[in-house]
C-alpha cells in the first residue's frame, strides 16, 4: 500500500513512532482539562472560550517565531525541546490550584506544539523525496485523526473514570516526554547550500519577512493559502453549528456519536485513497474538486430543511463520512504543496506562516456563525456556507491547470536512491524540485 511506503525510510519510521505516542497525549489532554474545569471547579462557558483562545493565539501570534527557529537550528533538537516543554507544561496542569494557572500552562502547550509542528515538518521536507510526501502527510493525518479524535478520547474516558483527571494529566505528560526520547534518536538535519548559511546570518525579522515574501510571490502557493483559508472559515462556522442541526433533524447523543465516527472513518479512507491516487492529478484540482463536494453536500443539507423535506437521519451518515474523506484530501494535499513549493531552509517559517493561515479563520468561524445565524437560520447557513465552499472550489479549480508543472512530484525513477535506504538527505530530484521555486527570495 503506498500510504505505508514512506515507512521504509528509517528516519522517518523513528518520527512517525515518537508521533505516535505524542498523538495519544494529545488525545488525552483535552478530555481531562475540561473534566477539570467543567465538572470539578464548575466553570462555565467563559472559561471554556478562555481555553480555547489560549489554545490558538500562540499558534498565531507566535507563528513568525516558530518558523525561524525551526529554521535557525537543527529540527531534532527544537523537537525535542517542545515535547520537553509541553511535558512540563502538563504535570504543571496537573498540579494547579487554579483557572488562571491551567490558562498559562495550556498557551505554554501550544507554544510546545507550534515549535515541535514547525520543526516536524521541516524534517520530514529534508529526508521524504517528493514522490512520497504525499503519502507521508496522508499517513501522519490518518494516524493522527485515528488517536487524537478517536483512541485517544476513548482512553481518556477510562482513565479519567478509574483515577480523575489529574492524573490522565501526568499520563499524558509521560506521553510528551517519551515522545522527546524517541525524537532524540531521529538523526540530525544540517542545513545545505549557501541559501540556508545566508539564512542563518539574517536577523529574526528579516528571517520572517522573507518566509512571508516566499509565500506571496509564488502564485501557485498563494493561492492555496488564500483559497484553504476561505474554505477553513467556511468550514469552522457550519462545524460549530453541527450539533443543532443534528437536534433540529432528531438526532440525539447516540446520532452525534455514531457521526463523530463516520467524519473520524471518512478522513481515514480520504487519506488512505489521497495517498495512493492523488500524484496522478494536479493536486491543486483535486484539493478544489474536494471543497466543491464537501460545499455540494453541506448546502443539500441546508436545503433539505428550507424546503421541509423528510430525510430519514440514518441517510446523513454516508454523507457525512464522505465530507470526512474530502476534508482529508484537502488538508493532505494543502500539507504537501505547501512542502513541494517551498525550498528546505525555508520550511519552518512558511510552515508556520500556512498553519497560523488556518488556526486564524478557526478561531473567527465559530464567533461569526451564531451573528450570520440570527439572519439565516441554521439551514440558511448551510446553504449560504456550501454555496461559498463551492464558489472557493471552483475558483481554484479554474486557476490550477496553469501550474500543474509545478505542483506534481518530480518521477520516482529519477531520483537518486544511493541514501536513501539508510535515511539519508533528499534526493537529487526533490532537491531540483525545491530550486523551481526559490525565486530568489532567500535573501
Amino acid at each position: 500500500m503506498k500510504l505505508l511506503a514512506p515507512l521504509r525510510l528509517p528516519r522517518f519510521r523513528r518520527l512517525y513512532t515518537a508521533q505516535i505516542v505524542a498523538n495519544v497525549g494529545d488525545g488525552l489532554d483535552y478530555l481531562a482539562i475540561i473534566t477539570l474545569v467543567v465538572f470539578l471547579w464548575d466553570r462555565g462557558a467563559g472559561s471554556l472560550s478562555a481555553l480555547a483562545l489560549a489554545l490558538a493565539l500562540p499558534l498565531v501570534i507566535g507563528a513568525p517565531f516558530f518558523g525561524a527557529v525551526a529554521d535557525r537550528f537543527e529540527p531534532r533538537v527544537v523537537m525535542v525541546g517542545a515535547n520537553v516543554l509541553r511535558g512540563l507544561a502538563f504535570a504543571g496542569i496537573a498540579m494547579s490550584a487554579g483557572f488562571a494557572q491551567v490558562l498559562l500552562l495550556v498557551a505554554v502547550t501550544a507554544l510546545g506544539t507550534g515549535l515541535f509542528n514547525t520543526a516536524q515538518v521541516r524534517f520530514i521536507r529534508s529526508q521524504v523525496s517528493d514522490d512520497l510526501l504525499l503519502s507521508a502527510n496522508a499517513l501522519r493525518s490518518t494516524t493522527e485523526r485515528m488517536l487524537t479524535g478517536m483512541a485517544g478520547p476513548a482512553l481518556a474516558a477510562g482513565l479519567i473514570g478509574l483515577y480523575g483527571p489529574r492524573t490522565t494529566l501526568v499520563v499524558t505528560a509521560v506521553c510528551f516526554a517519551v515522545s522527546g526520547l524517541l525524537v532524540a534518536r531521529v538523526g540530525r538535519v544540517d542545513g545545505k547550500g549557501d541559501s540556508a548559511a545566508r539564512a542563518k546570518r539574517q536577523p529574526l525579522h528579516q528571517r520572517v519577512v522573507v518566509g512571508f515574501a516566499h509565500v506571496w510571490s509564488l502564485p501557485p502557493l498563494r493561492l492555496v493559502v488564500f483559497g484553504m483559508a476561505g474554505a477553513y472559515l467556511i468550514t469552522a462556522m457550519f462545524d460549530v453549528m453541527l450539533p443543532l442541526w443534528y437536534r433540529e433533524i432528531g438526532g440525539g447523543p447516540a446520532f452525534i456519536g455514531i457521526a463523530m465516527t463516520c467524519l473520524g472513518a471518512g478522513g481515514a479512507v480520504g487519506a488512505v485513497l489521497t495517498a495512493q491516487f492523488g500524484d496522478r492529478f494536479n493536486l491543486i484540482t483535486v484539493m478544489a474538486g474536494a471543497a466543491m463536494v464537501i460545499g455540494v453536500l453541506v448546502g443539500g443539507m441546508g436545503a433539505v430543511g428550507v424546503f421541509g423535506a423528510s430525510v430519514q437521519t440514518a441517510l446523513w451518515f454516508p454523507a457525512i463520512v464522505v465530507i470526512g474523506a474530502a476534508a482529508a484530501t484537502a488538508i493532505v494535499g494543502y500539507s504537501t504543496l505547501v512542502q513541494r513549493l517551498t525550498p528546505e531552509h525555508m520550511m519552518g517559517r512558511v510552515a508556520a506562516i500556512t498553519g497560523a493561515a488556518l488556526t486564524v479563520p478557526t478561531v473567527l468561524g465559530p464567533a461569526l456563525a451564531p451573528l450570520l445565524t440570527l439572519f439565516t437560520g441554521i439551514d440558511g447557513l448551510f446553504i449560504l456556507c456550501g454555496s461559498g465552499l463551492l464558489a472557493i472550489g471552483a475558483f481554484i479549480a479554474l486557476r490550477s491547470r496553469r501550474y500543474s508543472a509545478l505542483v506534481r512530484p518530480e518521477p520516482a525513477a529519477d531520483r537518486d536512491d544511493g541514501n536513501e535506504s539508510d535515511g539519508g538527505p533528499r534526493s537529487t530530484a526533490a532537491s531540483t524540485n525545491s530550486a523551481k521555486t526559490e525565486r530568489g527570495t532567500d535573501g
